[in-house]
């Protein structure tokens, strides 16, 4: 193992599993799973999941060990999750997981899910992420020796939370200081609204000093992750809900993943997007409660009227033509926007 890899395996560490140990016979196949965040929501359970069902159903021939990052702080999608892109695509590691703005730049296709609008809502981004979409951007991680298994949340619809002011023209994000992951394509849209981005990447604990010190004016974030962070403190207003999706994907080494029996490669994939589907579900549900508590508490939600939508399309008009399509692409976003709706909603489609 390299050095790059081993001072990755020092940054991480074995997620804990309550109530499950190590299969009793040795593992002739093993799995470092490395999680380029940490998450205390479903995620967690939803990777325990995976790992219970593969370890299972391959009678122990498979063993996974889940590798989260030691310090959330230090390394929360910035600074350790391309490292795990990159160890896993020259086969230091087995598997990875990252927030896709983190990937992006494996394939800038994936950042489609900051581009605003694009997803009319979960029942849409359900049937982007399980149909020929979501196939084509997983197996695009072939082009650089990894194989995508599943998307997940760990996130879901984002809004823009700001502090003085609600957002329902366009005209309303002029001058904003909005802290975003810092990709070109939120960058683009948020400029193009006359917004200041303010790269913040995935850093939650940063927001609270930033705002308090005047360098945000607001933050696009869940409303799980807003409320995780007590943001009611610094921001009033919940804008443009679903205007860009937080996503999750997990990927595994190509030579590796063939180099498994075929029965073994299908366990993989299905329990991925088993528990993957689950997350999705649950992911709205903790969004939804995170949403009530935190209207409780004196946070408004801001509801565009249909004049108010028109403005916002035509505002962005000018973002979409120029580097977010150039960066994208025309054809791979209309193919999006003409993917029909999934016919039942993710918390059905997961069976609860």
């Amino acid at each position: 193992m390299r050095s790059s890899a081993l001072a990755l395996v020092a940054s991480f560490g074995v997620l804990l599993l309550p109530g499950f140990s190590q299969p009793a016979q040795a593992a002739k196949y093993k799995i470092r799973w490395f999680v380029g965040h940490q998450n205390p929501d479903y995620f967690e359970i939803a990777a325990k999941d995976f790992k219970n069902e593969v370890e299972t159903r391959s009678r122990g021939e498979i063993s996974v060990d889940i590798m989260t990052a030691v310090n959330d702080e230090t390394h929360n999608g910035s600074s350790s999750a391309p490292e795990i892109a990159a160890q896993v695509e020259k086969g230091e590691a087995e598997m990875g997981h990252s927030f896709v703005d983190v990937v992006g730049g494996l394939d800038p296709r994936l950042y489609a899910f900051e581009a605003p609008y694009l997803m009319r809502g979960d029942r849409h981004m359900e049937a982007v992420l399980e149909g020929p979409v979501g196939e084509e951007l997983l197996e695009g991680f072939r082009a650089h020796h990894m194989v995508g298994l599943s998307f997940t949340y760990s996130g879901g619809p984002s809004l823009v939370a700001s502090a003085g002011r609600e957002i329902r023209r366009p005209e309303d994000m002029k001058g904003l200081k909005i802290g975003v992951y810092g990709d070109a394509v939120n960058e683009a849209w948020l400029k193009s609204l006359g917004a200041v981005p303010v790269g913040i990447g995935h850093d939650l604990g940063s927001i609270h000093g930033l705002a308090s010190g005047g360098s945000l004016d607001g933050v696009v974030i869940t409303w799980q992750n807003f409320a995780r962070t007590a943001l009611q403190q610094d921001f009033k207003y919940m804008n443009l809900a679903g205007s860009t999706y937080l996503v999750s994907v997990t990927y595994i080494n190509e030579k590796f993943f063939e180099s498994l029996p075929e029965a073994y490669r299908a366990i993989i994939k299905e329990a991925s997007r088993a528990a993957w589907r689950v997350e999705r579900a649950k992911t709205i549900e903790l969004n939804a409660t995170a949403k009530r508590a935190m209207t409780g508490k004196g946070v408004r939600p801001v509801v565009l009227t249909d004049a108010g939508k028109r403005g916002f399309d035509q505002a962005l008009r000018p973002a979409y033509e120029g580097s977010i399509e150039r960066l994208i692409g025309r054809g791979f976003i209309e193919r999006i926007k003409s993917t029909p709706d999934a016919p039942d909603a993710p918390l059905h489609i997961a069976g609860h």
